[in-house]
């Protein structure tokens, strides 16, 4: 039986088609010698450290790090039914094609499968870089052999075992060292992620620590061959510092009333023919910072919908390459691709006929070049026929339109101008303007107005203007020369779209001259890939590290604190030259230029010799979820502040055995536990605004009004009692335990609402088949059962759900929904 083993279902359906598969099973469709089954991602993932070291079942630093000497997986237990299936269908197989997606991650869902099967047969590889009949036809009969892709599962299979050594072994033993513990206490590290947030808290800071800088400047305006020209100034070098700005306010000012009124001249025209020839077509990265920048869409976002229009509507080619070129054998196909362009978009029609003029003749665009192909061409159109922008989301349109707006621009020209520069000369001052004038549209025609428009909030671009025909030596009047305020503006944060680019440039935030010459060069620079650098960022904002305000990034004092934490024990972790590093062995492995065994040992001994100095550091600094931090005579606080300032309190050790204290987010809320608690130490204090406070011990009840105050048992009619529960809050328990177990929680000093009372629960076994709505009420409104108290408004405790209640309670037991809240 032939195999064929996709990534998704939807995939399987398309090439089930063309293989004349159409009889389906158990997750799988037949033909009489042809098999079509798949994957739902990845179905096998692995081990935990616990399978490697049982005794991490608790984590424990003087375990670490786990380097597993022989590599586990573990199928998925939500998909093990699949799972099940795609194993006996490929321990039945003669032969198997691997027709999961072209690339890195592909190859290692489809391999991993084949080696928990045991498969050792034949194997084939369907490369596809779209999903349209034509592109499935002609990549199913040009199968390549399977070895041809082998070296791409082994850098896949470094890729995750870096993933897992970097980010379990890190995360687990930065939270026993220096977390609260919990799950907002974990410290979360990985070998992109780190990095990642690293770069958005350093900007972060740079803004918190610039320091404006007034200059000066002139706003003037001359008349040239009778029209009003704003124009630059030009100072003196004696009246700038090194970084070209005036700050003497008065030599500016005396400038600016020499200018003023008088008449200069023109002293150069300079006018040159200039061209812009297209922009290429979209990578991944680029597609997603243009759209970011365009529409403020966000990265994930711009993934989701390239991903739909490549399988579901099979409406542009595979979406995560980070490749902008096209194989020279494509232009062959453009006539088709313009057919498609022009059914799915209308308002293109007219430039549709303009690029088929183009591709008449010989053409040859610089988009078509073998040498730049990597594993995937561009994001292009496919050919299908069948494309229907009706059916597809606004944010679909949205790419869709950019994918064939950037595919036509190949084929429109160069766009041609005039660029002129016009220099005056006033009073020994010199001005300067800059404009252009359009000659040849090109592919500029096909810039909708949208694209010009700015999101709001931010400066416009101001646009070169039209400039009047003057001569050289023509007279220039000057009509206004006033001294312009200016200050320098701080960094700008990261948005999605800048914060890939940085990513993907990420050469430009390395010092050390040698590596970041090798990651100017490197074939496939920056940290992450294509495919990968949306589910970083959104795994940045998941767990709490970052927030967006508008368009912009903000670390959270969560995330200042950890890349805090990290840049005193273990610095190399977030710098981006360490994993950009081994992006650089990764792509080795890929070309077949290095071992992954030497790639695994070589991070195995740096791992060993992070966690030692983690584990020398231990305690002495602490972190908590919410980016305070503890303190005590041997640990420092990590603030959380974009400053990076640590702050210290000598009130965080424990009162009974002097161990420091650490804050943990508890089932009700923060408070702090004594480190000592595993050797016995069982303290805790309350938590007041991210501080430890001594527990607030409820003032006794006198005796008379211990004797006055009685309230009965609604089980046994036995009086309750006040008691104290260690940190936790008081209660009212009966006074007939443990015959009677009934609790109440108390409210100021009396028995409160026990929600389960209230909602008039039962036990599981007591509980009737079914149960009247509860009604509603209105608070102030008598109360209808006891008809002596008044209804009230109150909350449950365990969900804030309001709710009316008698203030008799606990006497009368009356409950309902509040009128306006519409019941339940």
């Amino acid at each position: 039986m032939k195999l064929f083993l996709c990534e998704k279902p939807s995939q399987a359906r398309e090439i089930a088609r063309h293989v004349g598969a159409f009889k389906k099973g158990d997750g799988c469709i037949t033909a009489n010698d042809v098999t079509v089954t798949w994957a739902i991602g990845h179905l096998v993932e692995l081990a935990k450290p616990e399978h490697y070291e049982p005794a991490l079942t608790s984590w424990n630093l003087s375990l670490l790090p786990v380097v597993p000497q022989a590599w586990a997986l573990q199928p998925k237990v939500k998909t093990m039914s699949q799972y099940k299936v795609v194993l006996k269908l490929l321990k039945q197989a003669s032969e198997v094609v691997i027709a999961t997606d072209a690339d890195r991650e592909g190859e290692v869902i489809a391999r991993e499968l084949m080696q928990m099967a045991g498969y050792s047969g034949k194997v084939s590889r369907l490369w596809l870089s779209a999903f349209d009949d034509a592109s499935i036809r002609k990549a199913l009969g040009k199968l390549m052999p399977g070895g041809k892709t082998l070296p791409m599962f082994y850098s896949g299979m470094g890729r995750s075992h870096a993933d897992w050594l970097a980010g379990m072994n890190l995360t687990m033993a930065l939270t026993k060292g220096f977390g609260t513990g919990g799950k907002d206490g974990t410290l979360h590290c990985g070998r992109v992620q780190t990095p990642v947030l690293a770069l958005i808290v350093r900007r972060e800071r740079a803004i918190a620590n610039f320091k404006p800088v007034t200059h000066y400047h002139l706003s003037a305006v001359f008349e040239l061959g009778g029209q009003s020209v704003p124009m630059t100034w030009l100072p003196a070098k004696a009246l700038v510092n090194k970084d070209g700005l005036a700050l003497d306010r008065a030599k500016v000012e005396a400038v600016a009333a020499r200018i003023a009124g008088r008449r200069g001249r023109v002293d150069g025209v300079e006018t040159k023919a200039e061209r812009e020839v297209a922009p290429l077509p979209y990578s991944l990265g680029a597609l997603q910072r243009e759209a970011s920048a365009r529409f403020g869409m966000k990265a994930q976002t711009v993934l989701d919908a390239a991903q739909a229009l490549y399988e579901k509507h099979k409406a542009t080619s595979y979406p995560r390459t980070d490749c902008e070129y096209l194989p020279a054998s494509m232009v062959v196909e453009a006539g088709a691709v313009l057919d498609a362009i022009e059914r799915g978009n209308p308002d293109l029609q007219g430039h549709v006929g303009q690029a088929r003029q183009m591709i008449a003749g010989v053409f040859s665009g610089r988009a078509f070049n073998n040498s730049k192909i990597t594993a995937h061409h561009a994001i292009i159109p496919t050919s299908h026929p069948g494309v229907d922008r009706g059916a597809m989301s606004k944010d679909e349109r949205t790419i869709y339109d950019m994918v064939c707006r950037r595919y036509l621009a190949q084929f429109l020209g160069d766009y041609q101008y005039l660029k002129t520069a016009i220099v005056v000369g006033c009073e020994g001052e010199q001005f300067r303007v800059t404009g252009k004038t359009p000659k040849v549209m090109g592919w500029r025609a096909l810039e909708p107005e949208q694209v010009k428009k700015h999101a709001k909030g931010e400066e416009p671009e101001q646009e070169p203007a039209v400039l009047p025909a003057v001569a050289e030596g023509a007279a220039a009047m000057n009509l206004k020369c006033e001294l312009a305020i200016r200050k320098t503006t701080s960094p700008k944060r990261y948005t999605e779209g800048t914060l890939l680019a940085a990513m993907e440039s990420i050469d430009k935030e390395i010092e050390d001259p040698r590596w970041k010459a090798v990651m100017k060069n490197k074939e496939k620079a920056g940290i992450g890939t294509d495919a990968t650098r949306s589910a970083i960022i959104e795994g940045l904002f998941k767990r709490s590290y970052i927030e967006a305000v508008k368009k912009e990034l903000h670390p959270t004092a969560k995330g200042l604190g950890l890349i805090e934490l990290i840049e005193k024990v273990a610095p190399e972790v977030a710098d981006p030259v360490l994993t950009a590093q081994w992006e650089d062995g990764l792509s080795q492995i890929e070309r077949g230029e290095a071992e992954l065994v030497q790639f695994e040992n070589n991070l195995a001994a740096w791992l060993q010799g992070v966690i030692e100095g983690i584990r020398q550091k231990a305690g002495t600094l602490m972190v908590d979820g919410s980016g305070h931090g503890a303190s005590s005579a041997r640990s420092t606080r990590i603030s959380g502040t974009a400053t990076g300032d640590g702050a210290s309190s000598a009130g965080a050790c424990c009162p009974s055995c002097g161990k420091p204290m650490r804050r943990i987010n508890g089932t009700r809320g923060f408070f702090w536990g004594c480190t000592g608690y595993s050797e016995g130490c069982r303290t805790t204090l309350q938590d007041r605004e991210g501080e430890p406070v001594p527990k607030e011990t409820p003032a006794p009840m006198s005796r008379s009004e211990n004797e006055t105050l009685k309230f009965p048992c609604p089980k046994c009619q036995k009086p309750l009692r006040r008691r104290l529960n260690g940190s936790r809050e008081p209660f009212w328990g009966c006074t007939g335990y443990p015959d009677c177990k009934h609790t109440q929680p108390d409210e100021g000093g009396r028995p409160g609402n026990r929600v389960s009372d209230v909602q008039g629960r039962t036990s599981q076994r007591e509980r009737p088949a079914s149960r009247p709505e509860a009604k509603t009420a209105r608070a102030g409104e008598p109360c209808p059962t006891c008809g002596k108290g008044v209804l009230v408004a109150k909350t449950l405790r365990e969900s804030n759900k309001p709710f009316v209640g008698c203030n008799h309670f606990p006497a009368c037991r009356f409950f309902a929904w509040p009128e306006t809240a519409g019941g339940k």
